[in-house]
């Protein structure tokens, strides 16, 4: 390249500058309007509860609303459709559950969830809680067990839907465990968790932050966690995998944006997600739900999503799970 006068050498860096792409400038001026994110649940839920609180936080550090929309069905697929087929401009994003990595798997999407939506963030993760009714003449993993293999097909467990993550977790502990349970899939939590209190179903795996307090009730018992590691609100209460070594399980939050965000918008609400999760209000919050703070690059999100959906897919074709 030939030598140019400074003066014109300047002009030329200020001509480049005003031709850089939109993605390396905007770390400095996102988020210039309200940023809305979808929540394909219904109000009220562990998802619509976090993603509400986050957003409270992100308000608060990036100095623009961050509005949460409930667009329910389908497993989250519904709303995830919705923001795949949304501008990506960093405002439209979405909070994935953990059935986000199997619908394609038991749906007929009108989306590609690996080609249309890209990951920013993993919210949080958490444990399900094997729980039965009080009723139920088991204290232990073993017991259960053994009282399944005594009477097949007697006991009935409890999930939000089919293909949530109560009924996959179920199957993988059917599997590994080599026992039958009758499947009665209600139509979100609240309604599987009132037949479990009432002893109609008798098992359920669920959500720790949903059942906590009937646990401490004495309405439902807690035979074991998900995870690998007990839980600071049920420190007597064991792993799974304390009996079978290879099972583990969680639930999961994320955070979503449509395919071709700029990177660096994706990058920095990575960076502000993680930021907001350290706060004394998140960490409280957290705290209280059993969830773990999530980490990691987007990079990292999108690989931890890939083994989720290789995962749980052997589970559905061996377990021939369909959803109806």
């Amino acid at each position: 390249m030939p030598f140019l006068p400074c003066a014109r050498l300047g002009a030329v860096l200020a001509l480049a500058a005003c031709a850089l792409p939109a993605a390396a400038q905007a770390p400095a001026s996102y988020p210039e309007r309200p940023v809305h994110v979808v929540v394909p649940f219904p109000p009220g839920g562990i998802v619509d509860n976090v993603t509400r609180n986050l957003g409270a936080r992100l308000s608060a550090a990036l100095g623009q609303t961050f509005i949460v929309e409930n667009k329910a069905g389908a497993g989250g697929s519904i709303g995830a459709a919705h923001v795949a087929k949304a501008a990506p401009d960093g405002y439209t994003l979405l909070a994935a559950f953990d059935t986000h990595a199997v619908n394609p798997l038991l749906y007929k999407l009108s989306f590609d969830s690996d080609k249309d939506l890209a990951p920013v963030a993993l919210i949080g993760t958490s444990p399900l809680i094997l729980v039965v009714h009080p009723s139920v003449p088991a204290r232990t993993v073993p017991e259960l067990v053994a009282l399944a293999k005594a009477r097949p097909d007697a006991l009935n467990y409890a999930s939000t839907g089919a293909g949530s993550s109560n009924q996959l977790t179920a199957e993988l502990f059917k599997a590994t465990a080599g026992v039958e349970m009758n499947h009665v899939p209600y139509k979100g939590g609240a309604p599987a968790i009132t037949d479990v209190l009432g002893g109609r179903v008798q098992v359920m795996f669920v959500s720790a932050s949903s059942v906590l307090a009937h646990i401490k009730a004495g309405k439902m018992r807690a035979l074991a966690v998900t995870t690998r590691e007990r839980i600071p609100a049920l420190p007597d209460v064991p792993s799974i995998s304390q009996f079978y070594p290879d099972f583990e399980a969680r639930s999961w939050i994320g955070l979503l944006a449509p395919a071709g965000t700029p990177a660096a918008i994706v990058s920095r609400l990575n960076t502000e997600v993680y930021r907001a999760l350290q706060t004394p209000e998140m960490r409280t919050f957290f705290d209280a739900q059993a969830i773990q703070p999530g980490s990691g690059s987007p990079e990292q999100f999108g690989a931890f999503l890939r083994n989720e959906t290789k995962k749980w897919g052997e589970i559905i074709r061996k377990q021939d799970i369909r959803v109806e």
